[in-house]
């Protein structure tokens, strides 16, 4: 067998460098361009078997007639006037508008409020408000209230919205004839008004938000009185410019013959008191600065009405 010519052996080695290029080039480039292909794939397959699953329509003419409708109803909605975002940002508006005068003329703004609220101004506001309660008879015990002067949290605003709080609500159970039920301490005599200022509960829009989108503030009281005058406390809680929704409450009521003959039944066979006791939650509301508010696309999605 005669050797190659030299021009051949050339050519063999030449060809050869492209070939082990080629695979090169296909291991470095074409690989992972092929993988990104199969995901893509795989991934449009799956969706497609979703959709094929679901209740949304196939077609993209009903698909954008729906998103037509829902559109008009977050904006406007045809019965009302008013679309679901308007109706949300006013409920908002006037959970949060108890404390925004407030702020507004001490602080300038939600934001500066945020950041300029101190431990000396708390402290100010603690000994404003027990000073206010002891001049309605009310003794503010600080290891049942929570709170006390010397109470240190991060968040120094959030205090001061407790003591505001505090405040407002045993404003609407005085001016309703009410009175703020007190206890004596068995260990140290001591007597106390059964107000407690609840831990602050925060509402987010996604598990990925950091700062709330809102705050409740809940204060409990206990307090006593007729129950017409019960029912006008929970009346006032959201009248005239007020928002502090009862979110609990619990009645007790001591019979009319307890230690005493039994009370007769009238003649429509009830046994009438006059002292009912309740212990309720309200709670006051507050709306963080802008950059705390940010909305979340869900992932979930909804169902479709019947008929789409």
């Amino acid at each position: 067998m005669r050797p190659w010519p030299k021009c051949h052996k050339n050519l063999a080695g030449i060809a050869f460098l492209l070939f082990v290029a080629c695979v090169i080039l296909a291991m470095v480039r074409l690989r992972p361009s092929w993988n990104t292909y199969q995901e893509t794939r795989e991934e449009r397959e799956s969706l497609e078997n979703k959709l094929k699953a679901s209740r949304w329509p196939k077609d993209s003419a009903r698909l954008s007639a729906l998103l037509q409708e829902y559109e008009k109803k977050l904006k406007k909605d045809t019965g009302s006037g008013v679309g679901l975002i308007q109706q949300t940002d006013d409920v908002l508006k006037k959970a949060t508008s108890l404390f925004l005068p407030r702020i507004t003329g001490e602080y300038g703004s939600v934001a500066d409020f945020m950041q300029k609220a101190s431990q000396t101004e708390y402290k100010d506001q603690f000994d404003r408000l027990d000073n206010y309660l002891l001049g309605k008879q009310i003794q503010l015990d600080p290891t049942v209230y929570g709170l006390n002067e010397s109470t240190s949290e991060p968040y120094k605003y959030q205090m001061l919205l407790k003591l505001w709080t505090t405040q407002a609500v045993v404003d609407c159970a005085l001016q309703s004839g009410l009175k703020v039920v007190h206890k004596r301490d068995p260990n140290s005599a001591r007597i106390s008004a059964q107000i407690i200022a609840m831990p602050m509960r925060p509402y987010v829009l996604s598990v990925n938000n950091e700062v709330p989108y809102l705050m409740e503030f809940p204060v409990q009281l206990e307090v006593r009185g007729p129950m017409p005058n019960v029912s006008k406390f929970i009346d006032s809680l959201c009248k005239n410019g007020r928002f502090l929704p009862m979110v609990k409450m619990e009645l007790s009521v001591q019979s009319p013959g307890w230690g005493k003959k039994p009370a007769k039944p009238d003649r429509d066979g009830h046994i009438r008191t006059h002292a009912v006791t309740a212990r309720v939650v309200c709670s006051s509301f507050f709306m963080p600065a802008g950059e705390g508010r940010k909305v979340e696309k869900s992932s979930n999605i909804p169902t479709l009405p019947r008929g789409a």
